[in-house]
């Protein structure tokens, strides 16, 4: 129990720190992963508002509402077939941690939710400052058809 209440403190200690501190790092985004089956370890860079290819037939284009920063930010992905088309037949799911700590900040594997324009959304919660990663799955009639992920520091 005091183990936990000292965790506790701690976390709010560093969170003032953060919020206080008005030199936060800048956000910068990269791919740690690609289509399955590639090579993983010469990733290309996932840039927010970039189309990134699933396969030949889609591609996504991912962005936030606002700079990740600490507190709840969304995640915004919209899917296209290869013609510009957008398609709204994939599911997506995510699951929220930070690297450095797996497990200690998980969100665990959520859906994305679909707003009335087509856009896949996922409420993050970035409770420290430090790099945090979104894995993505995308999923065509309940099977996986790509795995990626995307990392942004706070």
């Amino acid at each position: 129990m005091l183990a936990k209440i000292t965790k506790l403190i701690v976390i709010i200690a560093i969170a003032s720190w953060a919020i206080s501190n008005s030199t936060l790092q800048n956000c910068r985004l990269f791919s740690t992963s690609e289509v399955l089956g590639a090579d993983k370890t010469a990733g290309p860079v996932f840039k927010a508002g970039q189309k990134h290819w699933i396969g030949e037939e889609h591609y996504f284009v991912y962005n936030f509402d606002k700079r990740p920063q600490m507190g709840t930010i969304i995640m915004k992905i919209q899917v296209f077939t290869k013609d510009g088309k957008r398609d709204t037949s994939l599911e997506i799911s995510g699951d929220v941690d930070m690297p450095s700590m797996k497990g200690a900040h998980s969100s665990g594997n959520q859906f994305f939710k679909m707003n009335k324009k087509g856009d896949y959304l996922l409420p993050i919660n970035v409770v420290m400052p430090g790099e945090w990663e979104v894995v993505l799955n995308f999923l065509k009639d309940k099977k996986p058809i790509y795995t990626g992920s995307v990392r942004f520091n706070v």
